[in-house]
């Protein structure tokens, strides 16, 4: 199966627009974000600090990885590692109970707009997950028209409409179980 690089040049722009916002949020709000790593409860707390400085930075280097078409694959299943520990560390924390936290994982805005630990956190990251594992896939070799440009920009397009709706309804789904623990 060969991929159309057309869809390879639309992941990896989306990705490197998630790595790079993802990247920002987390340095715009370090303190913050040491203290969501700490709350995980994953690694010991003497490690938080220097693990959030270094997060943002492998995100960004990604983000780079994507924009630049460098080394496609190893920069796909790189993406693909670093979400497999962001789930992973949900995941434990959605088995401990522990869903009043922030996940650590805003792309943009304060950390207030955080959103709590939710089990659609896991099928979020899962579906980017496969979607990075696409990128490994062969391409085809062709040079692109007007046509694919239009194509490319207006699916990014819906693709970040679809990620900010998909972040909304999970960020209000976690509101309202919120609000109906307080009024149980």
């Amino acid at each position: 199966m060969m991929l159309d690089p057309l869809i390879l040049k639309g992941i990896s722009i989306g990705f490197g627009l998630l790595f790079l916002l993802a990247a920002i949020h987390k340095l715009s709000t370090a303190q913050q974000f040491r203290v969501v790593l700490e709350e995980y409860q994953v690694m010991p707390q003497a490690l938080a600090g220097p693990v959030a400085r270094v997060v943002p930075l492998l995100e960004l280097l990604l983000s780079i990885g994507w924009f630049a078409g460098y080394r496609p694959e190893q920069v796909a299943i790189s993406s693909a590692a670093l979400l497999a520990v962001y789930t992973s560390a949900i995941g434990i924390n959605l088995l401990r109970g522990r869903i009043h936290i922030g996940c650590g994982c805003g792309v943009a805005g304060s950390a207030d707009d955080d959103q709590q630990l939710s089990s659609g956190l896991l099928i979020r990251n899962s579906a980017l997950i496969g979607l990075a594992l696409v990128a490994t896939v062969p391409t085809t070799s062709r040079s692109f028209s007007v046509i694919d440009y239009v194509t490319l920009g207006t699916a990014l397009l819906a693709g970040v409409l679809l990620y900010l709706a998909a972040n909304q309804l999970l960020a209000n789904g976690a509101a309202i179980e919120t609000w109906r623990n307080k009024h149980d």
